[in-house]
């Protein structure tokens, strides 16, 4: 990834595109690259409509014992994503990493009255009952949000 004076890391641009897919693994941690982009984009100044915690990236901090300070002082320094797995790796417990990568692929709206109340962040759920898992959710909000048609209309920041 290239460095800029003016921004730290433009590949991290979340006003411009979304981060990288829920689903996307690094390190055997899902989400983690999508953790990445957003602590990237944090620290250039970045984020658009997104944010850290508290969300999935703060769960996943939560889980691995460590915090997002933590996370965000690695991500500042590290030169790139294998140096920042390099430090998970020797700094957090790697039999949690499939209950993490089982919790985080499961996690979904709890029930109709979670489904109400994440609506007005997600406007996505309109009309669409089946969508339940997060990581499906997340797909499809990345996508409405930059969608040039819906521009300007209300979206809270997604996990």
């Amino acid at each position: 990834m290239q460095q800029n004076a003016t921004v730290p890391y433009p590949d991290a641009d979340l006003r411009k595109h979304p981060p990288r897919s829920a689903r996307e693994m690094l390190g055997g941690i899902y989400f983690l690259p999508r953790t990445i982009d957003k602590i990237r984009a944090k620290i250039a100044g970045t984020m658009g409509p997104y944010k850290i915690a508290p969300g999935i990236s703060g769960y996943l901090f939560e889980w691995l014992g460590i915090t997002e300070e933590q996370f965000t002082d690695v991500v500042r320094n590290a030169k790139s994503d294998e140096e920042i797995v390099r430090w998970l790796h020797a700094n957090t417990d790697h039999a949690k990493y499939a209950g993490l990568n089982e919790m985080l692929v499961n996690r979904g709206l709890r029930d109709d009255e979670h489904r109400a109340q994440m609506l007005p962040n997600y406007p996505v759920l309109e009309g669409r009952p089946e969508l339940r898992n997060w990581f499906e959710i997340f797909e499809l909000d990345d996508v409405w949000m930059y969608e040039p048609a819906n521009r300007g209309k209300p979206a809270a920041a997604p996990p």
